[in-house]
């Protein structure tokens, strides 16, 4: 006896097979930022990712050039509350969610702040993501910033969805600009 599927079932099923992926990759939240991935890594721009809960105060120049030698960072002395230095480049990526830039500021050869420019529209993703591997944040000034405050540092997000691209950024400060010292010791020690 031979099995025959019916001609609608199989339309159904072709269909299904080529509609999926599809719906998918346009309608879904992941499939757009998978997408925005691949597009964004086939422009050329490297991804960028960092164990935010590893960063100390400690950090030097070299460590980072060591752990991310694809990123190519420009830095110059431009003396700002953050440090002496700024170290910029762009990215496709960090950790998973498409990005625009990073930004590493330096102050006497250590790391003192990161800025991560994210695309706005994972700012819920993002916050998410933190959530659930940091913890609950404190919400502060006023309930526009959320914080998270971890060994190695302090890190902060908008607490809603940013208005425009250049307002959606990350930032981890050490403990040295958050006036924990001690924090910061014994994260190093």
């Amino acid at each position: 006896m031979r099995f025959k599927l019916p001609p609608t079932y199989k339309l159904l099923l072709a269909l299904a097979v080529v509609i999926g992926p599809f719906y998918w990759l346009m309608f879904t939240e992941d499939g757009r930022r998978r997408s925005d991935l691949v597009i964004l890594h086939i422009l050329g721009k490297p991804s960028f990712n960092i164990a935010l809960d590893r960063l100390t105060g400690a950090t030097t120049h070299a460590a980072i050039k060591e752990q991310f030698p694809k990123v190519d960072f420009a830095c110059q002395a431009r003396t700002s509350a953050l440090g002496e230095e700024v170290c910029a480049a762009e990215i496709a990526s960090f950790n998973g969610l498409p990005a625009r830039q990073a930004r590493l500021f330096y102050g006497g050869g250590r790391l003192t702040a990161v800025r991560l420019d994210y695309r706005r529209h994972y700012h819920r993703l993002l916050a998410a993501s933190l959530a659930n591997g940091f913890g609950e944040p404190s919400v502060e000034a006023g309930g526009t910033t959320q914080r998270w405050r971890i060994d190695g540092g302090t890190i902060v997000l908008p607490a809603e969805r940013p208005a425009t691209d250049d307002e959606a950024a990350l930032m981890w400060l050490s403990p040295v600009l958050t006036g924990d010292p001690q924090r910061g010791r014994a994260a190093d020690g």
